[in-house]
């Protein structure tokens, strides 16, 4: 009894040493190397720490190098880039702060398992995981490093002809990975600039190309802190029913109103709802009826084009419908936004590695 009741009590006390809201590189350094991963009996992997890559937020993102070793020292493998996701283990203090403590760990593991199941269904658009593991208390995700930008580098205002129809092949091939990871029944539920990137590397596979990345809402419960706002929406980009339902009654359709937010402000550089963020702001960071009237009536379609306005403006509105039952009624299926895409692109003459994916897709579907 004695035993039980004082590791308890060391537990408890642990716990506590290590809740930490900000932690340094050096800690999290240490934790690796006091934790290491033995793969079989003489090899051990190792993640050194290069670089930080984000201020604040829920989780601390690293650049870092990876490599496998033997255990007398002697290296296995040369190493490799990669990024590493270390989730926070830290929440605010208060009434049941060890549950919410958890809930937090728990949708990290959750994170962890959907990416496994989604680099096990081999879809090559989106950022692909090396696994994860626990240092100490402590989840962490290894990913690839994807040298480019986020999305939102590349908006702007005014774009020439030919840079509009490089941009429309990007975003067929972005909405045919958005419609794969549906069809294995993967709703990322935070589409969003921050969370697409443009592969920049000639010597990738996917230069080029946009990549998915952070499916930490994706099949989420319900959970405190799990974005800076302490809810599980982004204004501006989530669908209207994220801010008043749960998160595991949510579907596709949310994907699709991301999707057509992006698809405007990738093509003119313009938020579709311009005031979303400002009246979030003045309304303390709370999802209020003033926000929700905005995103009901507050679009405000800027795209215009003397070939494919109207067909892609209607798109932008369908997509962007603000009850998600008649979203599912107007909206084309992505699937089929990605082929149009790509006939729109290929009529007139251009071609890249997005509309060459995409034709050899059909010809994989027996459908050219």
């Amino acid at each position: 009894m004695i035993q039980t009741i004082l590791s308890e009590l060391f537990d408890r006390f642990s716990r506590k040493l290590t809740l930490r809201e900000e932690c340094s590189q050096k800690e999290y350094q240490y934790w690796i190397d006091s934790n290491p991963t033995y793969l079989q009996k003489d090899s051990i992997e190792r993640i050194q720490l290069i670089k930080r890559l984000n201020m604040g937020g829920t989780n601390d993102v690293f650049f870092a190098r990876n490599w496998i070793e033997r255990t007398n020292g002697e290296a296995r493998t040369p190493p490799r880039d990669i990024v590493v996701k270390i989730c926070k283990y830290w929440a605010a203090a208060g009434p049941g702060r060890h549950h919410r403590l958890n809930m937090i760990i728990a949708a990290f593991q959750d994170e962890i398992r959907i990416n496994n199941l989604v680099r096990a269904t081999n879809i090559e658009g989106v950022v692909q995981s090396y696994g994860g593991g626990t240092a100490g208390r402590i989840p962490f995700l290894k990913m690839e490093f994807i040298p480019g930008v986020p999305l939102d580098k590349t908006f702007r205002a005014d774009l020439d002809e030919e840079e509009i129809i490089n941009r429309l092949a990007k975003l067929g091939y972005l909405a045919n990975t958005i419609s794969q990871l549906h069809y294995y029944q993967v709703v990322h539920k935070d589409l969003k600039p921050k969370n697409l990137l443009l592969c920049e590397d000639p010597n990738h596979r996917n230069d080029h190309k946009i990549l998915v990345c952070d499916f930490g809402f994706a099949q989420a419960k319900i959970r405190e802190s799990v974005t800076e706002y302490g809810g599980q929406m982004s204004p501006g980009y989530s669908a209207p029913e994220q801010a008043v339902q749960g998160g595991e009654t949510l579907g596709e359709m949310v994907d699709y109103f991301s999707f057509g937010v992006i698809i405007h402000e990738y093509l003119t550089g313009y938020n579709l709802f311009p005031d979303s963020m400002r009246i979030f702001v003045e309304d303390n960071y709370r999802i209020t009826d003033r926000y929700l009237q905005h995103l009901r009536l507050g679009r405000v379609n800027r795209f215009e084009h003397p070939k494919w306005g109207t067909e892609i403006r209607g798109w932008i509105d369908s997509l962007t419908t603000y009850d998600s039952f008649e979203r599912r009624q107007k909206s084309p299926n992505l699937f089929h936004v990605a082929h149009r895409l790509r006939e729109l692109v290929n009529e007139t003459g251009f071609r890249d590695v997005n509309t060459d994916f995409l034709w050899n897709q059909l010809k994989e579907y027996g459908k050219v």
